[in-house]
């Protein structure tokens, strides 16, 4: 994915960087490659993990915000660098790119610790050593929450009508199981019925989420 070239160094604002990858510059591809690695070398302040860890969780962030870039997700408009919500529509990033970067690299490692200190993980997450391992203040709550419900919308589309439906009213819409089971009719038999496939429904999605983005947001 990176090509690596001998020449000056130079620097790219966020906007030559998302028009550069869109248009494969590789020039700019190695530059932000390097760039990011360095930024998150100096954010990343976390000791639970060696040096390939470390390494690991750099390389998925990285991936991540790469293919939210390649995929348009994330554009340029000549003026700005925007971000696709959920509906559709494009507005205005409120961070860098190097600080959305570090939104991906958190999740990665609240997964990683996860694994490796499951019995510590809520402590682990709640102390102020967690909350300064990642610069995340220049970026807006509102930026991230948009980014996990978009992935949570993608994953939901992917799935069955039926749980497309249940979801989709219970979470996006407020309903309550009376009011679903109403709406629904008689595709759904009791309420406890309803309960146990909107369940079945979350756990499928809870899945997919993680098997294709690697994170937990649900």
């Amino acid at each position: 994915m990176i090509t690596l070239l001998s020449r000056k160094k130079e620097s790219y604002s966020d906007i030559e960087v998302v028009e550069g990858l869109q248009r494969r510059d590789a020039r700019i591809e190695e530059w932000f490659y390097r760039a990011s690695e360095k930024y998150f070398n100096a954010h990343f302040n976390v000791v639970f993990f060696d040096k390939d860890k470390k390494q690991e969780i750099f390389q998925s962030a990285f991936i991540k915000l790469w293919t939210e870039i390649e995929n348009k997700r994330i554009k340029s408009d000549g003026e700005g660098v925007l971000r696709q919500q959920r509906d559709g529509k494009y507005v205005l990033m409120t961070c860098s790119l190097t600080t959305f970067l570090m939104a991906f690299a958190k999740t990665e490692y609240r997964e990683l610790v996860r694994n490796v200190h499951e019995e510590y993980c809520e402590e682990i997450f709640d102390s102020a050593q967690y909350d300064s391992c990642f610069d995340l203040q220049e970026c807006e709550a509102d930026d991230i929450e948009e980014m996990k419900n978009r992935i949570v919308d993608e994953c939901i589309m992917q799935m069955s009508p039926s749980c497309i439906d249940i979801l989709t009213l219970f979470y996006h819409k407020g309903k309550s199981l009376d009011e679903i089971l109403e709406i629904r009719n008689e595709k759904n038999s009791s309420k406890n019925g309803l309960k146990s496939a909107k369940n079945k429904c979350m756990n499928t999605l809870r899945e997919r989420v993680y098997a294709e983005y690697k994170i937990n947001c649900l």
